[in-house]
């Protein structure tokens, strides 16, 4: 993690990557992964971090790590925009690269002729982060700048394959999630959500279901969920006003809930580490 102070660290390890606790940093991640596999949800977005591939994780981002396997490796850069800003370049290029478009997963596989300039690149970045020559930092912003590119020129390859396979239930199953992301505190069952659609609650549950493996009912819920956890966690909420904050009847149906989805009562889950 970032101290107060800092506005870059390189990681050459799986630091900071916990699975099952939800996270929101106040600075940018981004990931390579080298081997292995890692499960990550990111808002409404799950997606797989192999070998190749390369994720950013935006400040503010509630994102949480559901599966590690055993071998997975990864290189991670955490920096601020700021850290950027002091760069020669102008703060718009910046401010441009860095720009996530909500509507897709922030990651991308890389092709096999750009991986190896990319490897070099944080090979790089590990020499002069250990370092202490002169312009070291000014050498990490220039070299960061070009993985962004890097970044942001695989969005381009990917998308372009992503949206030729975007088919009707594949865009009404993000359609879906996009509106539980804003709008899962307020709205629980299927059938709100299938009118907001403008289709049946039954179509709506069998398109969900066919397209991610999971019923409507659990991408709602996986989603409060996931925000639960992060205000159990971090927030000095009482039980009783997390309850409240999400809108449960009582703390009893609060914690009846908690814990059919994670066996845990809230209380117990606040003591974890």
């Amino acid at each position: 993690m970032l101290s107060n102070d800092a506005e870059f660290v390189l990681l050459k390890n799986n630091e900071c990557l916990k699975a099952g606790q939800p996270v929101k940093n106040d600075y940018y991640t981004l990931m390579l992964g080298l081997q292995g596999e890692m499960d990550v949800t990111v808002g409404y977005h799950s997606f797989t971090l192999g070998p190749g591939h390369m994720a950013i994780i935006s400040p503010k981002q509630i994102f949480s790590v559901d599966r590690i396997t055993p071998d997975f490796a990864t290189q991670q850069l955490l920096f601020t925009q700021s850290f950027l800003y002091k760069s020669h370049i102008k703060e718009q290029v910046i401010d441009e690269l860095l720009y996530l478009n909500p509507e897709y997963p922030p990651v991308f596989e890389l092709e096999d002729n750009a991986l190896p300039g990319v490897h070099r690149k944080f090979k790089t970045l590990a020499e002069e982060y250990g370092g202490s020559r002169p312009f070291h930092f000014d050498v990490i912003r220039l070299v960061l700048t070009e993985l962004l590119y890097d970044y942001n020129r695989a969005c381009e390859y990917c998308l372009l394959r992503f949206r030729k396979n975007m088919n009707r239930q594949y865009q009404l199953t993000f359609q879906f999630k996009k509106l539980v992301e804003e709008q899962f505190i307020e709205l629980r069952t299927i059938a709100e959500y299938a009118v907001l659609l403008g289709i049946t609650a039954k179509h709506l549950s069998e398109t969900v279901k066919e397209e991610t493996g999971k019923t409507a009912l659990e991408v709602i819920h996986e989603r409060l969920l996931l925000e639960i956890q992060y205000q159990l966690k971090y927030a000095s909420l009482s039980v009783k006003e997390v309850a409240d904050y999400f809108k449960f009847d009582n703390a009893s149906h609060f914690t009846r809930f908690f814990k059919l989805k994670t066996g845990l009562t809230p209380k117990e889950y606040r003591q974890l580490p």
